[in-house]
């Protein structure tokens, strides 16, 4: 599949007012590490559309705007006219029970672990569960119950994990855990 190269005039868009922020131009980034990080992709065009950012966060430290230069266009390593690229796929598959039980999977990954094998601080509250226990039967809780507990949630991470993965996702969702 043969996709067509789209002419790029500009390096990014102003993210209050998104006025067009031009490649080898002035732009301003909040001093603010959250501001500033590829996932928030905060730019400003002017000093005046960083301060209008500053209504609506919640920055506890002093605030500046740091100037800085976009790259040019040359630098940015755009696609050649008529490039090809392998389209994403994503296949969903439904997975049940039993075929984990006989499906080989191969991973690189830690879930061929076994839970004995993983070592691991207590994965559930104590208090919850001792308290769940003594109001519904009145018994005690020892720390063996706690530790077995604590097993049996490993466990059920693992066939998680292997489950999703026989899916072809990268997120462990609620109907992996049984």
């Amino acid at each position: 599949m043969t996709i067509p190269a789209i002419p790029v005039s500009f390096w990014k868009k102003c993210s209050i007012c998104k006025t067009a922020i031009n490649f080898n131009t002035k732009y301003y980034l909040c001093n603010v590490s959250t501001c500033r990080s590829e996932r928030t992709g905060m730019r400003f065009c002017s000093v005046t559309c960083w301060d209008a950012h500053l209504g609506y966060v919640n920055h506890r430290s002093e605030v500046y705007a740091e100037e800085n230069k976009s790259p040019t266009a040359e630098s940015m390593n755009f696609p050649e006219s008529g490039s090809q690229r392998e389209p994403v796929r994503k296949i969903v598959a439904d997975i049940k029970a039993t075929d984990l039980l006989t499906t080989e999977v191969k991973v690189n990954h830690p879930v061929a672990l076994q839970a004995n094998d993983i070592k691991s601080d207590t994965l559930v509250v104590v208090s919850k569960v001792k308290k769940i226990i003594s109001d519904q039967s009145d018994f005690n809780t020892s720390q063996c119950c706690i530790d077995r507990l604590t097993k049996k949630v490993i466990e059920e991470c693992l066939k998680g994990i292997k489950k999703a993965e026989l899916a072809g996702r990268k997120t462990v969702m609620g109907r992996d855990i049984e």
